[in-house]
Formats: C-alpha cells, structure tokens, sequence
C-alpha cells in the first residue's frame, strides 16, 4: 500500500512538473508571439508611413502640374483678351487725354 501511494506521489510530482513546464513553455510562447507581432506591427506601421508619404508627394505633384496646365491656359486666353482691349482702350485715348488733360 505505502508503495503505492509512493507511486501516485510521484505521480503526482511528475504531473506537477509538466504542468510548471507546460505553464513556462506556454509563456515563453506567448513572449515570443507578443515581440514577434510588435515588430510585425512596427514594420507594417513603417510601411505605411512610406506608402502615405509617397502618395503625398504624388498628389502635391500632381496638383502643381494641373495648377502650372491652369495657369498656361489662363494665360493663352488673357493673351488675346489682352490685345483686344489695349485696341479698345487705344480707340478712345485721345478723348481720355483731352479729358484728363482739362483737369
């Protein structure tokens, strides 16, 4: 009988150390998975720093084309405008000098 409650004791023993191992084991796990996900998140996080950037840069260009595209277009149309009224404003600049000049 003593004998066989020596055995259940070691039994008991032997379970109680896996149980500790598999418990250590376990944690050591979950430290691993925790540090390996930290710096999965920190690379992704890095990643999508650069692709916010790169987008940034890509739209702030894109805007400067279409403002210097504006730009050019409004300036071919004033062209035009332009000549068009210094004829309209030369037809009346001796009446606007006698004018002025009567002052």
């Amino acid at each position: 009988m003593e004998e066989l409650l020596e055995r259940m004791l070691a039994v008991d023993q032997e379970g109680e150390s896996l149980v500790k191992s598999a418990e250590a084991e376990a944690l050591k796990i979950r430290e691993e998975s925790t540090r390996a996900l930290a710096e999965k998140s920190a690379a992704e996080s890095r990643a999508l720093a650069e692709e916010c950037r790169i987008l940034g840069e890509q739209i702030l260009e894109n805007a400067r084309q279409k403002r210097s595209e504006a730009l050019e277009k409004a300036t071919r149309q004033l062209s035009p405008r332009g000549e068009s009224f210094s004829r309209e404003l030369e037809a009346y600049r001796p009446r606007l000098l006698k004018e002025l000049l009567a002052l």
